[in-house]
């Protein structure tokens, strides 16, 4: 055992012959595990030098390690990536997820006392359309938790991590500007969605600085398709197009060629996300790339201070553009 390396569940787990879930039940005291294996897997304990993580224990304080991830949206590319960050966050501090994935749209009409097992110690909500204040707080009052996207008219007892999606986005449309766009359209996401309507509010602010004229359509979903109706009535004036996403831009992208509009000459796009894949684009997408596991590192951490009794308020994640071939 390498000792500038703290020995943790899988290294027990090893050296017992037994599974790590096994192992977490022993150390956390749990009456389910049978006596010689028991013995087993203490005597691996104290020969190994294992110590539990403090943060583990803080966070275990209820003796369930369970948390309750609540994924109120459909995951999309960002968003799942968002959710594999904190289940493995969650792993490292030898805690189990548990997860519940309501039908599309029906979350909001979940009573939070039934939502969440009395067994976990707390919860996270990955949310991404709008849902109601009420709901949110009412699970904040039901069990300690964190929200994973955030609405401005929640109230500050209820922690969450946020992209700055209006940040995001004005970096972006200030980039086309500053690459002598002079009108400028946005293709929405679903605004229903927090995320979408966010990065509007961000184009809308930099049209108004820069005095350009907005022009904004609203795709029906995040997919390519959604954009490729849309480009015919763009006006023919516009020389740039900042699009919500980056599925979006591609389905711009492509429905601009099919209409003989050169990208970048004759118009110039930015997508949303930094996806996988965006760079090998034809040509390569400029985009806003968004640090979705860290999203998922900062809402464990959070709920870590909550349940070791210690403050936690809104954490702000800071997109940054990425200039490729399209701009």
């Amino acid at each position: 055992m390498n000792a500038a390396r703290r020995v943790n569940l899988r290294d027990i787990a090893e050296a017992s012959g037994v599974s790590i879930q096994t192992v977490s039940r022993v150390v956390r005291g749990l009456d389910v595990v049978a006596e010689p294996t028991r013995s087993r897997v203490m005597e691996a304990v104290e020969r190994l030098g294992y110590r539990p993580n403090l943060a583990a224990r803080s966070l275990s304080a209820r003796r369930t390690g369970q948390v309750h991830v609540i994924v109120a949206m459909p995951l999309y590319h960002g968003h799942a990536m968002t959710f594999v960050s904190i289940c493995q966050e969650l792993a490292k501090l030898q805690l189990h997820a548990i997860t519940t994935v309501p039908p599309a749209g029906s979350v909001r009409d979940l009573n939070p006392d039934d939502l969440v097992p009395v067994s976990a110690d707390g919860a996270i909500v990955i949310g991404g359309r709008m849902l109601p204040a009420p709901w949110v707080t009412g699970l904040a009052a039901r069990i300690p938790m964190v929200m994973v996207g955030r609405l401005h008219e929640l109230p500050d007892s209820v922690p969450g991590v946020a992209v700055d999606h209006r940040a995001g986005a004005v970096e972006a449309v200030r980039h086309l500007v500053a690459r002598g766009a002079r009108r400028v359209a946005h293709v929405a996401g679903p605004l229903s969605w927090v995320d979408a309507h966010l990065r509007l509010t961000g184009y809308l602010e930099v049209c108004a600085e820069a005095g350009i004229e907005p022009f904004v359509v609203e795709a029906d979903s995040w997919d390519a398709r959604a954009a490729l109706p849309l480009m015919k009535d763009l006006p023919g004036d516009v020389d740039a197009i900042f699009a919500a996403n980056d599925q979006l831009a591609l389905g711009c992208m492509t429905a601009l060629q099919q209409l003989g509009r050169s990208v970048p000459d004759d118009v110039k796009v930015v997508g949303f996300d930094d996806a996988a894949g965006s760079e090998a684009f034809l040509p390569a997408l400029t985009t806003v790339r968004q640090d979705f596991a860290r999203v998922g590192e900062l809402a464990v951490a959070s709920l870590s201070q909550i349940l070791a009794g210690e403050p936690a308020s809104l954490s702000t994640v800071t997109p940054t553009l990425v200039v490729r071939a399209s701009t």
